[in-house]
């Protein structure tokens, strides 16, 4: 899968606010046909320079003409179809001469849409999402409102949530920034910043790493002898650590295609973002894959729709029955919720059982993950138990138990794979030891 970031550029009527929709024409490389705002590649500088490039060369507005609102969080999708994860980098502009715009070769027609009507166009994926993204931005304080998302979230997996805790306290800073320039005070409002994001999710290692690798680097900048420069050297830094992740995302897919043999069987459940990817690039190669459906909540059916739309030949099974499958499997591969000093994986329920019957039958197994599932050494992780009624209706005298996620002893983990390559044991507890050693500093 190929990581691309773009913008995309929501122009207001002032008269009307209503919103300066493209229909994308033949010519362009991707969704031809379909309605979009302003958008295009970033190319080697910073987003808004680009959304200004893209604005000037497909309507004819040069930046005069336009007034920036707002720039919203980047909105993240794979087009599965494509091999592409898109990063969306939304903003809202009120446009001062409307009667001026002129469509470039990239688009059919330009209309002013009614904003509600977007739902209904044949647009380009997540348009709605980008212009909410957008218009959720405007006068809103940052931090805050990321952090109420991170925590009341329920739709979205541990690695997303732990980009909006990155990119809240990415807003934090430049809260900060916004009203001193002493690094004490920086120092003191980016603690308490941190604080607040390593408490919103705790059994989510990537929010409590986005928390604790971003209370390092105010450590480090804010203790540099060229302390003038350090409020401006943050924001930049944690933009560092975003892009960092969105990069580390993808990657394991590649890293895994030496571990996926011509013609090899495949067994996995749940839903995993890295195992997505890496089954969409190793398609061509796998002649079977069992899918274990994940009961309750079924995640597994979405895992082989997917699978099944990249041509691999997938079948679906109970939790219980894709056990037996691992007889006659080459591999199997899952993801990783969380990564312990230990060796010890946390994942969805019914790894522990498939990881037995590898074991029993010397088949391979493969974990995919990123280093920001790693959890400070000596911290235990923390299984959620969801809402009962999920398994059904209560049975009296009986009380129901709705574990969603176990840990998996390293000595049934076989091989931990990042991008960068095997987790080895050694690097495991070099991660562990630095983030426990920034938690301790943390205070928390």
């Amino acid at each position: 899968m190929q990581l691309r970031h773009v913008v995309t550029s929501f122009l207001l009527h002032p008269a009307d606010g209503t919103v300066l929709l493209g229909r994308r024409s033949d010519r362009v490389s991707t969704y031809p046909g379909h309605w979009g705002a302003i958008s295009g590649s970033v190319e080697g500088v910073m987003p808004l320079e680009q959304a200004y490039r893209e604005i000037e060369e497909e309507t004819g507005l040069p930046p005069s003409e336009l007034e920036l609102l707002a720039e919203g969080w980047p909105v993240r999708f794979p087009d599965w179809a494509l091999g592409v994860v898109w990063v969306v980098h939304p903003y809202l502009l009120r446009c001062a001469s409307p009667d001026r715009v002129r469509p470039d070769w990239e688009h059919v027609r330009f209309e002013w849409v009614e904003p509600s009507r977007i739902s209904r166009l044949r647009a380009v994926p997540k348009l709605l999402e980008a212009y909410e993204a957008a218009t959720a931005a405007e006068g809103r304080p940052d931090s805050r409102w990321a952090f109420d998302l991170v925590q009341h979230d329920r739709q979205h997996g541990a690695e997303q949530l732990g980009l909006w805790a990155l990119e809240g306290l990415k807003g934090a800073a430049e809260e900060a920034l916004a009203v001193t320039d002493r690094p004490a005070d920086i120092s003191s409002a980016m603690k308490a910043a941190c604080r607040e994001a390593l408490a919103l999710r705790p059994s989510m290692a990537p929010v409590r790493s986005a928390a604790l690798r971003v209370f390092g680097v105010c450590r480090d900048v804010l203790g540099r002898k060229e302390a003038v420069a350090a409020p401006e050297n943050i924001v930049l830094e944690i933009a560092a650590l975003i892009a960092a992740r969105e990069e580390e995302s993808v990657a394991p897919a590649s890293a895994a295609m030496p571990f996926i043999s011509d013609g090899a069987r495949v067994v996995t459940l749940s839903y995993s973002f890295t195992v997505l990817c890496a089954l969409r690039e190793a398609a061509g190669r796998i002649s079977g894959l069992t899918v274990a459906e994940s009961r309750p909540a079924l995640e597994g059916r979405q895992t082989a729709r997917l699978a099944a739309s990249f041509g691999v030949p997938t079948d679906l099974v109970t939790d219980a029955a894709a056990v037996r499958t691992v007889q006659h499997a080459d591999l199997v591969l899952f993801g990783a919720d969380a990564l312990c000093a230990d060796g010890s994986v946390v994942n969805k329920a019914g790894t522990f059982a498939l990881c037995c019957a590898a074991r029993h039958f010397g088949t391979p197994t493969l974990c995919l993950a990123t280093e920001s599932k790693v959890l400070p050494a000596g911290r235990q992780p923390r299984m959620e138990e969801m809402e009962p009624e999920e398994l059904g209706e209560p049975i009296p005298g009986v009380q129901t138990r709705n574990v969603y996620f176990e840990s998996v002893p390293g000595e049934l983990v076989g091989r931990v794979l990042t991008g960068a390559g095997p987790m080895d044991p050694e690097r495991l507890r070099s991660v562990a030891e630095s983030l426990a050693e920034l938690e301790g500093a943390l205070g928390r």
